[in-house]
């Protein structure tokens, strides 16, 4: 190495060549690889247990969402394991940054993968997510074709991250009468927290609506359509068999018969009322069971008196 040291300092022409050379030789050989028969896991020596993890269940969990969807997975992926921030940002292709809370993101017109692995981090339900991506952009043929909705919220359903907070977001909307129209979330989300979070959950709850009350087989018909023809007007009305004014027109009343009730059964009064009623409840089977109690009292002193006179 010293005599390398030297050679650098004296041809100082050839000294970010050789630089270059060495750091992507050095990150070349701190991945291992393993291979599946859908991926090629590249991961440290550190993170082998994620990784055997991963390669065990990756292909299960593909041909799972894959049935799902609707969709094969038509090439071989690969995946990076990042173990730091810093590996995770440096992974990415050049000119791509990531927003610092993800920890994971997919390319599909690259076939690849790329996850933060993280403590508090659930690596399948990532992986999960990320392989929603990489089948919905191979069908639409690019990530750039797939409508953001149909993108992040099916990836959300399809993963199981579900949680009270997208809940409380969505009521919100519903109650406040601030739902944001699809038209506007199918290119890009926007780029306040608020609204961002409100797409996603709207994104959400929409897919949940089409699959819940068309059913799955009906919801891959439409995926199918869509990714064909790329309208998305067009796919609800040969698909549902209606336009996109009935169908919203559906939409929003699910969402106003699912929600609108939360803050009702939140509120004080509902609860005052509530305990009342189970306070009720409570004191009449009280009652019932010190009846029930007292005849068999009744029952067992006729049985000893009847004992005693004979």
């Amino acid at each position: 190495m010293k005599y390398f040291s030297k050679v650098l300092r004296g041809c100082p022409g050839i000294s970010l060549l050789m630089m270059l050379f060495y750091f992507t030789l050095f990150h070349a050989h701190a991945y291992q690889r393993a291979e599946t028969g859908f991926f090629t896991i590249s991961y440290h020596k550190d993170d082998t247990k994620a990784a055997q993890v991963l390669m065990q269940n990756a292909d299960r969990i593909t041909e799972k969402v894959s049935d799902i969807l609707g969709f094969p997975l038509t090439e071989k992926v690969d995946v990076i394991i990042s173990s730091t921030y810093n590996e995770f940002q440096n992974a990415q292709p050049k000119g791509t940054r990531i927003p610092i809370w993800a920890v994971g993101v997919a390319y599909p017109s690259k076939n690849l993968i790329i996850i933060l692995k993280k403590k508090r981090v659930d690596l399948m339900k990532t992986f999960t997510h990320e392989i929603t991506h990489i089948l919905l952009g191979q069908s639409f043929r690019g990530k750039e074709g797939v409508p953001r909705w149909l993108n992040e919220g099916l990836a959300l359903i399809v993963a199981g991250e579900w949680s009270m907070s997208r809940l409380s977001t969505i009521t919100g909307a519903v109650l406040t009468d601030s739902l944001l129209p699809m038209e506007t979330i199918t290119h890009s989300f926007p780029g306040d927290l608020r609204n961002a979070e409100l797409a996603y959950c709207q994104s959400f709850y929409f897919i949940s609506f089409l699959k819940g009350k068309f059913g799955n087989d009906r919801f891959k018909a439409f995926l199918k359509e869509y990714s064909r023809h790329k309208n998305f007007h067009n796919a609800i009305r040969k698909t549902y068999r209606m336009n996109w004014d009935k169908m919203e027109d559906l939409w929003l009343g699910y969402l106003g018969l699912r929600f609108s009730w939360i803050p009702i059964l939140a509120s004080t009064g509902f609860l005052w009322f509530a305990a009342s009623i189970i306070f009720i409840i409570g004191y009449f089977v009280k009652k019932r069971k010190s009846r029930i109690k007292m005849q068999q009292w009744d029952l067992e002193e006729k049985f000893l008196f009847d004992d005693e006179d004979e």
